[in-house]
């Protein structure tokens, strides 16, 4: 009976324990802010895509781009953040920072390819 007791009070405790909470990396606002522009400038190409091909969309889709493209930046952070690895929360923020530093210059080269500049002609 003693032991019946014991086993029954060990696994009440186990079951009051606190549950192990997930471990996230936290961007600072600057990634997030660039994260987000990525996001609304590929939703507003997508959409103009979209436009162009089906035109009767094109009011629905001006209407609500800026709600659909903020919902979805949230979401992409909020992926980014429980993907990066918790460990090592400095290179995992370096990483995500590189990545848009890339971005942001192929899309300067792109704009002043086009614009004509000497020596960024692609």
């Amino acid at each position: 009976m003693k032991k019946m007791m014991l086993v029954i009070v060990a696994l009440l405790l186990a079951g009051c324990a606190s549950q192990p909470v997930a471990q996230f990396v936290q961007l600072p606002d600057a990634t997030r802010l660039g994260i987000t522009a990525i996001v609304v400038a590929v939703v507003g190409l997508a959409f103009a895509w979209i436009g162009g091909k089906l035109p009767w969309t094109v009011p629905f889709l001006s209407k609500y781009k800026e709600e659909i493209s903020l919902a979805l930046s949230a979401s992409v952070i909020g992926w980014i953040e429980n993907a990066l690895p918790s460990a090592y929360p400095d290179i995992s923020i370096l990483f995500v920072q590189l990545i848009l530093a890339v971005l942001a210059a192929v899309g300067l080269f792109k704009i002043l390819g086009k614009a004509g500049v000497r020596g960024f002609k692609v």
